[in-house]
């Protein structure tokens, strides 16, 4: 199935295509002032080829440049607002002190515009870090502090499994999921390098990530923020978001059986979505009639398998013979495992309730 192209990378390869059309317009324009070539024609061929070349060309750069363009959206995507705002009031203040300077060092010989830029870019830059920095210290509690209530809502930490199974985004849009969630920058990093594998399941799976984790940033109804905290400490990426985890006093969302695991025994609440998947799947009690396609045989003699819509597995007594068929049987008992929900049945003699 063909990757569906983004509108970032339709503009890169428009952007790349004209640049080849500039290029073979300048080239034809220098051939026909030393009169190597000859007519307004051959201006117009060498522009129009310097374009088809540019188009045929582009693809490789214009993924490069759209795989950039995402990751740079996603860092902007998760700049606090309140570090905006600081930033804001640093250059503010920096550009007022820098008129007050100029107005008095205007006068002294050899200072020209060029020195008054420095000045304003040395003084921007430096007002803004200070003051992003610096934020929680001017107004912690009434401009720049958001603190979360007591007993709210908890941060949530998804890693890159959550990400590439990509169902946490309809998670997010039906409203189940509260608080705010957290993408550590090393799930960044391991997202584009899956993206950028060699083996081709591993590139179509990280492309998907770094879709999916674009829909899940730009959806408004959970706050999402990118985080560049140091677990330098932690040599596993698993080990990582654990310590981020116990860090910031937040929960895990993830895919991952093993991770589900050692973050459980070590107090950190774990939302699977493997997990939420199985529990809401339909429940039936025993006595309940069901009609079912039985796939093929079972692993026990003499049964039959067959699914629900919802995946769930239907051990079948007595079904061996009856594979490709259609047979009518009562639920005797659910089972539920680390693997999901198994329900087991018997032949009915009468049809479906």
């Amino acid at each position: 199935m063909q990757r569906p192209t983004s509108s970032s990378y339709q503009l890169a390869r428009a952007l790349l295509s004209l640049l080849g059309a500039a290029l073979g317009w300048l080239l034809a324009a220098w051939l026909l002032e030393r009169q190597v070539l000859m007519g307004v024609v051959n201006l117009a061929y060498l522009t129009l080829l310097g374009l088809l070349t540019g188009y045929l060309l582009s693809p490789p750069l214009a993924h490069r440049i759209e795989r950039l363009w995402e990751r740079v959206r996603l860092r902007l995507g998760g700049i606090a607002p309140d570090a905006v705002l600081a930033a804001g009031i640093g250059a503010t203040l920096a550009l007022i002190i820098t008129v007050l300077l100029n107005s008095l060092l205007q006068n002294i010989p050899g200072f020209t515009w060029y020195w008054s830029l420095l000045l304003t870019i040395v003084l921007v830059v430096a007002s803004s870090w200070f003051f992003v920095v610096n934020r929680r210290l001017f107004a912690p509690r009434a401009v720049f502090s958001n603190p979360t209530p007591e007993g709210g809502p908890r941060p949530k930490i998804i890693d890159t499994s959550a990400i590439i199974d990509g169902r946490i985004v309809e998670v997010v849009e039906s409203h189940f999921i509260d608080g705010s969630l957290l993408i550590p920058a090393l799930v960044l990093g391991e997202l584009q390098h899956i993206a950028d594998s060699d083996d081709p399941l591993r590139r179509r799976r990280g492309r998907r990530g770094l879709t999916l984790l674009d829909r899940l940033v730009q959806q408004r109804i959970v706050k999402t923020e990118v985080i560049n905290d140091d677990v330098s400490e932690a040599p596993e990426i698993d080990d990582k978001l654990i310590k981020l985890c116990l860090k910031r006093g937040a929960d895990l969302i993830t895919t991952d059986y093993n991770l589900n695991r050692i973050a459980a025994l070590q107090g950190i609440r774990v939302l699977n979505v493997n997990h939420l998947a199985n529990a809401i799947k339909a429940a039936f009690l025993p006595g309940e009639r069901l009609s079912l396609y039985v796939v093929k045989e079972g692993r026990e003699p003499g049964q039959g398998l067959s699914y629900l819509e919802d995946g769930t597995m239907v051990v079948i007594e007595d079904a061996k013979n009856l594979v490709g068929q259609t047979v009518d049987v009562v639920v005797t008992s659910n089972l539920q495992t680390t693997m999901g929900r198994m329900i087991f049945a018997k032949r009915s003699n009468g049809g479906p309730s």
